[in-house]
């Protein structure tokens, strides 16, 4: 991402490549041995790159968390920027905006890509699902079933992937330039953050309509640019990063599901922030202030939005390099590390003190950042440097940095290399 409203989505969106080149997830308290560096054996777990091509098809990068050896390059469509997992199962599906199509594949094999065809004129950027029979994708611009008649704005929409036939079986409207969404925990109502409109849509996750009430706006007590939403791990509450606007300062609000749905509460955060994490075996929620280059740490296992305030911070923001954009945090909950795009270097904190334990120069503009399941490795994606840093946790150094696929298939020296936008980890 760039520190923009594009960083915001694919670290929003990976955040819609920052929005069109521009803006997570996995972790906590097991008791690990200390493992030394180099090759490490350990249970079969995988990094997943999703790389954007602006001249052509884009790809993942399959990386063996052993080894930090590159299995395979799985070529997928025009303006490949956002992935995600299916719950509970190892498909993996990655949002194309270039060609209007998510692809599809099993990602534990070299196998073959399923294309999903969505309505022309779509603009994918987003996936999310909290159940397996269905996977769903935001659509940043108007289709036929969302159309673009003047005067009125131009809409976009969430379409329902159903996994078993792997085709669309409906499409809802949402408002406009929508950059982000959630499903609540256990399959419920799907929030979408409109940043074009300053608008929330709750819809029903069977029908894809809003939902009575579903329409949240600054008179409903939403605060101004909503950027990025994150679930509690129990789906009561929805917790939504918005921007503001220079003037109204940003803000963490609080949404409850529902028919209607409320802004229940509301807590400051620092300047611009951009980008929420939740790590669900502390139960913390992070949320990275770009603007002043500040991390804000809340205790999510302890909300009440009838207290004051509603969502106990557990830290003073946490001073990070410049531009921060994304986080994780180890599931044996000692760390989480920052992204800074601005200073081209990852901080290393402390999961108790919070305090800074190390900066870790990476590569350019890192916007993303992953955790293996074991705790042992994490992973950067360095956007602007075309590469995927590794990170050993044993000592937090830079095992090794893996380039990017080549923009063009064909080209055999000193190629143009895609973008990497974000990681998961399995």
């Amino acid at each position: 991402m760039k520190v923009s409203r594009g960083a915001i989505f694919l670290l929003l969106a990976a955040f819609i490549l920052l929005i069109e080149l521009g803006c997570g997830d996995q972790y906590r308290p097991v008791a690990n041995p200390i493992i030394g560096p180099g090759g490490q054996p350990q249970s079969t777990h995988f990094a997943y790159v999703v790389n954007y091509n602006p001249n052509g098809d884009g790809s993942t990068t399959k990386i063996d968390v052993s080894g930090d050896t590159v299995s395979w390059v799985q070529t997928l469509g025009v303006g490949s920027i956002y992935e995600a997992l299916q719950p509970q199962s190892t498909s993996l599906f990655v949002a194309n905006s270039g060609d209007d199509t998510v692809s599809a594949y099993a990602a534990f094999t070299n196998g073959n890509v399923t294309t999903i065809a969505l309505l022309p004129g779509s603009h994918p950027v987003f996936l999310t699902a909290t159940q397996t029979t269905q996977m769903y994708v935001l659509n940043s611009k108007p289709n036929s079933a969302c159309p673009n008649i003047p005067p009125d704005p131009m809409l976009g929409s969430v379409s329902s992937i159903s996994t078993v036939t792997g085709s669309v079986t409906v499409t809802g409207c949402v408002g406009v330039n929508p950059v982000n969404m959630v499903q609540a925990a256990a399959g419920g109502q799907i929030f979408v953050l409109n940043q074009g409109d300053n608008t929330v849509s709750v819809l029903d996750p069977t029908t894809l309509a809003v939902v009575m009430g579903g329409t949240l706006t600054s008179a409903n007590g939403l605060g101004l640019n909503p950027v990025y939403a994150t679930s509690s791990v129990d789906g009561s509450y929805i917790f939504v990063v918005t921007q503001g606007d220079g003037v109204h300062p940003g803000a963490l609000d609080i949404l409850t599901p529902g028919t209607p749905p409320t802004v229940a509460a509301s807590v400051p955060l620092g300047v611009k922030p951009t980008y929420s994490y939740l790590d669900p075996h502390l139960n913390r929620l992070y949320v990275t202030n770009t603007g002043d280059n500040t991390v804000s740490v809340f205790d999510a296992s302890n909300v009440n939005v009838a207290n004051s305030p509603p969502i106990p911070s557990l830290s003073p923001p946490v001073a990070v390099g410049t531009a921060p954009t994304g986080i994780a945090a180890l599931q044996d909950g000692s760390r989480f590390y920052v992204t800074n795009s601005g200073s081209n270097n990852v901080s290393v904190v402390s999961a108790t003190s919070f305090a800074v334990l190390k900066t870790v120069d990476v590569g350019v503009n890192p916007i993303f950042v992953a955790a293996d399941p074991t705790s042992t490795k994490v992973y950067v994606a360095n956007q602007g440097g075309s590469s995927t840093s590794v990170i050993q946790t044993v000592n937090d150094t830079v095992a090794v940095s893996i380039a990017a696929p080549a923009q063009d298939p064909n080209c055999t020296a000193s190629c143009a290399l895609q973008q990497p936008t974000m990681i998961l980890t399995q």
